[in-house]
């Protein structure tokens, strides 16, 4: 039961001994893929050391970094197929703009989108490869399991019914998630994960999140840690079988938790690798880990004496490092996004923007004080104060634009639905009738000279003014997030000239979002991070991501150092 990835030089050339013992039988003493016999005649079913490296020498300016266990040379920077789709033509030419710009790495998920981020994958791939664009040994494909969510078509019941009865083992988290590592789920998500994406291997597969099973609602007293470590061990052992059946090509763990001794839900790398003793799993198939890294979060590659960070760790056992959210970081409490677009614009959409909500405020106290003199009834009537409220509360809202986008749309606004059905159930409502209201909240009162046309009319116009009333304070929720990022690039800009930005000596035209590009470049310049994993869903993203990680190799140790003590980070990071 369950919760919810060097020596490489950024160059990527290691030489073949660097592998370890498990290379050898698929490489030579060069590193160079021999394949098997059954490989004879047809293409290779997964990613090779040579043509991984050959695909990548044509692209000299994007830096690289290899596997130690396989010989397989990475991009420094890695597509993350999260909420990608096959409805939305962007992320497709987005994924090959990204090949043709030297990105062979392509992380998914079994759970993206309920399967929709790998049959994007699967479908893009397939025809990439007819029409030459890429090969398949050229590209390493990375997928993982363990949530089990709700069908997108299915309701609740349903889910319990056919999604729960085939797992021996899991772990409830809430009414609607639940997670698994248990071999049999594992089986049957790497037989629906290489369907959707027409493959014959994955080259990596990651359990997914393993630590979320520590927050298990129904099992008598938790699931303890002891449990979820012989749970990782077996799954491992089974995966070695996948390994032999070359169905995969190498496992890992991806993990919000890895990398955070302090977090109560932490699982240590090195209490993982002691399992082998007693479960006898392969560690040479223990290829990669995957976590977050970002300015923000970074516990990953933070040394704390007198412990190793999670990255050096990993390196001593040749486990290569993925990391994540390199946009999207946790920072004292709040989700912060690093992007600034349209920076120069800024005070412009700002006077915009406040014209905007002001009429909008204005609006909708107007409608409130018109609906007291439509109805009688006072009760009624003193539930719509929905302008005064948020313009009380605009001040605090505007520190937290996620904490504000979700009370807008999961609080305020179903609120306001639930009161504008009281005051139509009781406008509607047959005078004469002795039924009791359809609302069992709704609030009787003598409708027998209320213009109800009238009040039908207020109360849509109501919702659409209330939508567009909270539409408009989201935005500035968001406009104020984006002034404080427009300090956090200018303040990093200056603390390290050698970042990338739309100014200056390291101009690079164009580009969307400067504090985006330096969260990227701080990443992959990193050099115990093998590949940074970044959300490209565009073809601009991977305009802005490519320029920052070919940018990389400009910063130093010594810049990494003074960056990471740049008062605005410091300010909220989680480091001791």
């Amino acid at each position: 039961m369950t919760r919810p990835c060097h020596q490489w030089g950024n160059d990527g050339n290691n030489g073949g001994g660097d592998y370890g013992d498990g290379s050898e039988e698929d490489s030579d003493a060069d590193g160079e893929y021999k394949g098997d016999d059954d490989d004879i005649g047809r293409s290779p079913s997964s990613a090779t050391p040579k043509a991984t490296a050959e695909f990548l020498s044509k692209h000299p300016a994007l830096p690289t970094a290899t596997i130690p266990k396989r010989g397989l040379v990475l991009s420094k920077l890695g597509f993350g197929a999260y909420r990608t789709n096959e409805s939305q033509p962007a992320h497709r030419a987005a994924l090959l703009k990204a090949i043709q710009a030297g990105v062979n790495v392509i992380d998914t998920s079994s759970h993206f989108g309920h399967g929709a981020s790998e049959t994007f994958i699967g479908n893009t791939l397939e025809e990439l490869f007819k029409q030459n664009k890429i090969k398949r040994e050229e590209v390493v494909v990375v997928s993982k399991a363990g949530f089990i969510i709700p069908p997108a078509t299915t309701s609740k019941g349903l889910f319990l019914s056919e999604s729960l009865e085939n797992v021996p083992s899991y772990a409830k988290i809430s009414d609607s998630s639940y997670h698994s590592i248990h071999p049999a789920y594992l089986k049957a998500q790497i037989t629906a994960s290489l369907e959707r994406l027409k493959l014959d291997k994955i080259d990596i597969f990651m359990i997914n999140n393993p630590e979320r099973m520590l927050g298990d609602k129904h099992i008598p007293g938790g699931f303890s840690k002891t449990r979820l470590y012989k749970e990782i061990a077996e799954a491992f052992v089974y995966l070695d079988q996948e390994v032999a059946e070359g169905r995969i090509g190498g496992y890992g763990i991806c993990s919000n938790a890895l990398h955070m001794p302090t977090a109560e839900d932490h699982l240590s790398l090195k209490a993982i690798v002691r399992t082998r003793a007693d479960f006898g799993w392969d560690l040479e198939n223990f290829v990669a880990i995957q976590a977050p890294l970002n300015l923000f979060e970074r516990e990953l590659v933070t040394d704390v004496f007198p412990a190793k960070s999670l990255a050096r760790e990993a390196k001593e056992f040749k486990i290569f490092v993925f990391t994540n959210r390199p946009l999207n970081a946790i920072a004292g409490g709040q989700i912060v996004t690093l992007e600034n677009k349209g920076q120069h614009n800024r005070q412009e959409t700002a006077a915009k923007l406040l014209d905007t909500l002001d009429l909008s405020f204005t609006s909708l106290a107007q409608m409130e004080l018109d609906i007291k003199d439509m109805i009688e009834e006072e009760s009624i009537a003193l539930k719509f104060v929905w302008s005064e409220i948020l313009s009380e509360n605009l001040s605090r809202l505007s520190l937290n634009y996620f904490a504000a986008k979700h009370y807008l749309e999961r609080e305020v606004l179903p609120a306001i639905d639930r009161d504008l059905k009281i005051l139509q159930d009781s406008v509607t409502k047959d005078p004469l009738s002795t039924t009791t209201p359809s609302s069992p909240s709704s609030e009787e009162f003598d409708n027998e000279f209320v213009d109800k046309d009238a009040v039908l009319n207020w109360i849509e116009l109501y919702r659409k003014e209330a939508k567009a009333l909270t539409a408009d304070i989201a935005s500035f929720c968001q406009l104020d997030s984006d002034k404080r990022n427009d300090e956090l690039n200018l303040v990093l800009g200056l603390i390290c000239q050698d970042f990338v930005s739309d100014v200056g000596p390291n101009k690079v035209e164009n580009i969307g979002s400067p504090l985006s590009t330096k969260s990227i470049q701080y990443c992959t310049a990193n050099p115990n991070v093998g590949c940074t994993l970044v959300g490209m869903r565009t073809p601009d993203y991977v305009y802005d991501a490519v320029a920052a990680t070919v940018a990389s190799k400009r910063l130093t140790q010594s810049h990494l150092d003074t960056i990471a003590q740049c008062p605005l980070l410091l300010a909220t990071t989680n480091e001791p």
